[in-house]
This record gives structure tokens, C-alpha cells and sequence, in this order.
């Protein structure tokens, strides 16, 4: 199939190289030295053990082909951006990939320049990682989980098949969701207090403590029931059961194990240190949204957040964007 991607980073990278190996015709969007690098030397992925390098088409902006979908792969942010453009894409599928807060308001816009609801998706891939200067290294476990649906149904057979079809052939486990505008709200539920964590820590989660831990999980906790007390679903279903119980001391156990090691930062402070401007989006975005109920108390979630420098300060200290 004819594909088209908007957004190399590290989540667009590892999509661009599942997509190539499945054995579709893969072009990408790109700018600058990254266009450069790409043109150059092809895109090259290293994942543990192994390296991987793909040779997708490299434009400067869309070259008026029909495709069968287009992928947008982008910070929250940045693509309220792109919407007029992937408006104009001959593309059967429009698929948003990311952290979204805004996804009701972007399907909106892209209906009012000509799109079906049908034709509009979003999705998250579950990968991490850090793109260096010639090359993006990529963190991944067993098969890479592809979430994807519309803002409130699930796709239907039609549609499923066309995505089984896509990535036949690749390592991408596609998981359909039947609610993605809570799926994407429940993650950032999930993440938010991780970026309160790694910024109160300067980055450096190996200092983490378990006390440190166990208020990230309560803090989640609070998020998943104010969501939930505002009318959004738990997706996946059920996920805040493993906050609690024996999977509760589980799941602390997990991310002691993982703020030890290296996995910490390639997960989560990497990308905190990488993408001030995409968690300040979030940030501001989940905390606009607490007023619907504004008298619900998230004490751990609001002292994990007062922990962290000011947004101002983690520019000056980053200086990314």
C-alpha cells in the first residue's frame, strides 16, 4: 500500500521501518538535516542488539499522489499545526498518532475541511527511545503495541482488515480500541505524574525513592478517578485496577526496577528533557480540564506537581525549544 508520514522522530521512525518491513510503499515527510540525513544514508534504527536501516521515499511536502493513508506523527502541539495540510492529503485514512488532549477538536476541524468521521483516526505506539544525529535508537518490548480507533467506536471489520493488511509482515501488535478519546486521556492520566517525577528529579530518576513511587502511583490513581468522575471511560478497560492490590506492589516494583537503569531515561526523562513544550501542552491542557470538578482533591498528583521547577526554569535548564 501507498503510505505517506508526517513526523520522524523516534515514534515515527520505529513506525517508518515496521511499515517498510511489512512491504509497503513508504513515503516520509521531512525538513532540514534530518531530510539530509535521511537522503543520505537512509533511515537507520538501532534497538538493543540489532540495527535496522530503510530506504522510504524523503519529500520536502506532499507531492499531490494519492495515498491510502497518511500518518501524522507529532507532539500534541504541534498538530493542531498540520491539520490544513493533511486535509488537503488524497488519503483514504487520516491517522493522528500521539499524545492527544485536543482530539475532539481536531476531528471537528478536519470534518469542516471535507472529511468523514470514518476516514479519521488516532493511535499511540507504545516504543521509546532518543533520536541522535545520524541515527534513532529505540526502545521496544517483544512486539510494539500499535493502539488505534476512532474518537468513540471501534473500527469496524472493513477497516480492521485494511490495518491487519497494512502491517502484515511486521513486528507492530495492533490493538483496537473502541474508545480512544478516553485511551488517550487515561494515558496522559498515567504519564503526567511520571513528568512531575522526572522534572522534580532534574531528569536524573536513579534518585528516585520508593516513597517517590508510591505517590507517582496514588497521584495516577487520583488522575484515572477524576477522569472517571467527569464521564471518561478507563481505557484499556479495567487499567486502573493495576494501581491497586498485589498489582499495585507489582507495578512499584516494575518501575523501581526501571528508574535503576538506563530504561528509565530512554522511557521517560529523556523525553521530558527532549520535549519541554509537549508536557507544558499537557500539563496545561489535564489541568484546564479539572475544571469540571473542581472540587475533587488530587493531593499526591498536585504535590508531585508543585516538586517540579517552573516551566519557565525547565526551558532555561533544557533548552530545547
Amino acid at each position: 500500500m501507498k503510505v505517506l508520514v508526517y513526523g520522524i522522530g523516534v515514534i515515527g521512525s520505529l513506525t517508518v521501518h515496521e511499515l517498510c518491513k511489512a512491504g509497503n510503499d513508504v513515503t516520509v515527510v521531512s525538513r532540514g538535516c534530518w531530510k539530509e540525513v535521511l537522503e543520505r544514508q537512509g533511515l537507520q534504527i538501532h534497538s538493543g542488539k540489532n540495527k535496522w536501516i530503510d530506504y522510504p521515499k524523503v519529500l520536502s511536502k506532499y507531492d499531490g499522489q494519492v495515498y491510502d493513508v497518511v500518518f501524522s506523527i507529532m507532539q500534541n502541539q504541534q498538530q493542531a499545526n498540520i491539520l490544513d495540510t493533511l486535509a488537503e492529503i488524497q488519503a483514504k485514512y487520516i491517522v493522528l498518532v500521539g499524545n492527544n488532549l485536543q482530539s475532539t477538536e481536531m476531528q471537528r476541524r478536519l470534518e469542516e475541511k471535507g472529511k468523514h468521521p470514518n476516514d479519521i483516526l488516532f493511535a499511540f505506539q507504545a516504543s521509546a527511545g532518543l533520536r541522535h544525529e545520524n541515527y534513532t535508537e529505540v526502545v521496544s518490548f517483544n512486539q510494539t503495541e500499535f493502539t488505534i480507533g476512532h474518537l468513540k467506536n471501534e473500527l469496524c471489520f472493513e477497516e480492521q482488515s485494511f490495518f491487519q493488511k497494512l502491517f502484515c509482515g511486521s513486528n507492530m501488535k495492533l490493538c483496537f480500541m473502541d474508545d480512544m478519546e478516553s485511551w488517550l486521556f487515561c494515558h496522559v492520566a498515567f504519564i503526567l505524574p511520571a513528568v512531575y517525577l522526572s522534572y522534580g528529579h532534574h531528569c536524573n530518576l536513579r534518585t528516585v525513592t520508593m516513597k517517590d513511587i508510591t505517590m507517582y502511583v496514588q497521584a495516577t490513581k487520583e488522575a484515572y478517578a477524576f477522569l472517571k468522575s467527569i464521564g471518561m471511560q478507563i481505557r484499556p478497560k479495567n487499567d486502573d485496577k493495576n494501581l491497586v492490590g498485589i498489582r499495585g506492589i507489582l507495578l512499584k516494583l516494575i518501575l523501581w526496577s526501571i528508574v535503576k537503569t538506563k530504561l528509565g531515561a530512554l522511557i521517560a526523562s529523556d523525553h521530558c528533557r527532549n520535549a519541554v513544550a509537549e508536557m507544558q501542552h499537557l500539563d496545561a491542557g489535564f489541568n484546564a480540564l479539572r475544571n469540571k470538578n473542581p472540587h475533587l482533591e488530587m493531593q499526591n498528583f498536585d504535590e508531585l506537581r508543585s516538586k517540579m521547577p517552573t516551566w519557565d526554569r525547565l526551558y532555561q535548564e533544557y533548552k530545547k525549544e
